[in-house]
């Protein structure tokens, strides 16, 4: 009988701290963002294959699997400078239909974010992403923020302007990464880059960062800094997040939830006991 009584004081405290933190609405999801174009660069260069398969990899926990994915990127006639960036998936192993599902503008906008683990982001310089891809994730920046807060994960590349200004061109400059709240500027770093120990920690060393990168990334709450350029400025961030309030939140965990009400419990025993002795 105690012990149904302690469990309950367990699951009430617990369910307090979910309910106060918004828990039950906001649990995270993934995010990976370089500077760096991998799938430009994957198709020719060893290092950049690693890069690219870490960050899709942290993303969506497992590419090589057949919980698919969406890549999304134009598919016109590829301008000078450019690679169609899907070709980079292939040097990791992946086939469309199998490993994953592609959409462009005119796609995004009936696709059904659930039915996928992650959505991974051509790069705009050198892959094909163009301004009607941007600004149609623009357009479900709120659908993506739910997919996101509901645990799923995001993979984008670097998007470039003036640079690539081909495919990004428009009357007005566009909001690059615009479907996320994070701080980006165009710039043309040719290296050298070197990761971080949290960059380290996910297996990528200097040999995998030698590609230019397109952007540097401000410094977001919640996210952290895989790698640097020679400036010190981050060309790569990631981390497990929540989307909201103008940011990214870190959210803790259901399991140190649990251990956070279970450490109470355990505390209003112990000063229930001694209040009897007393």
């Amino acid at each position: 009988m105690k012990s149904i009584k302690k469990s309950a004081i367990v699951f009430s405290i617990t369910s307090l701290l979910i309910g106060a933190f918004g828990l039950e609405h906001a649990i995270s999801g993934p995010i990976f963002l370089t500077g760096h174009d991998p799938d430009f660069h994957s198709q020719d260069n060893a290092g950049a294959q690693n890069l690219f398969r870490t960050g899709l990899n942290f993303v969506d926990g497992d590419i090589s699997d057949v919980s698919k994915f969406l890549w999304v990127e134009s598919r016109i006639a590829t301008p000078g400078g450019h690679r169609i960036g899907e070709a980079g998936l292939a040097t990791l192993g992946l086939t469309l239909g199998t490993h994953y599902d592609r959409a462009n503008a005119a796609e995004l906008v009936g696709v059904n974010f659930s039915n996928y683990t992650s959505i991974a982001i051509a790069s705009s310089f050198g892959g094909l992403l163009t301004r009607a891809e941007l600004d149609g994730l623009i357009a479900r920046s709120s659908d993506i923020a739910s997919f996101i807060n509901g645990g799923g994960g995001l993979f984008a590349s670097s998007e470039c302007f003036p640079c690539g200004a081909n495919l990004l061109g428009g009357s007005t400059a566009p909001n690059l990464f615009g479907y996320l709240p994070v701080a980006v500027t165009s710039i043309g770093a040719a290296g050298p880059f070197n990761p971080t120990a949290f960059g380290t920690s996910l297996g990528l060393v200097f040999g995998d960062l030698n590609s230019p990168t397109h952007n540097s990334f401000g410094l977001v709450g919640g996210l952290n800094i895989v790698d640097t350029d020679s400036t010190g400025n981050a060309t790569t961030l990631a981390g497990i997040v929540n989307v909201g309030g103008g940011g990214f939140q870190p959210i803790p965990e259901p399991g140190t939830m649990l251990l956070m009400g279970t450490g109470l419990t355990v505390l209003f025993v112990f000063r229930k006991k001694f209040s009897y002795i007393g």
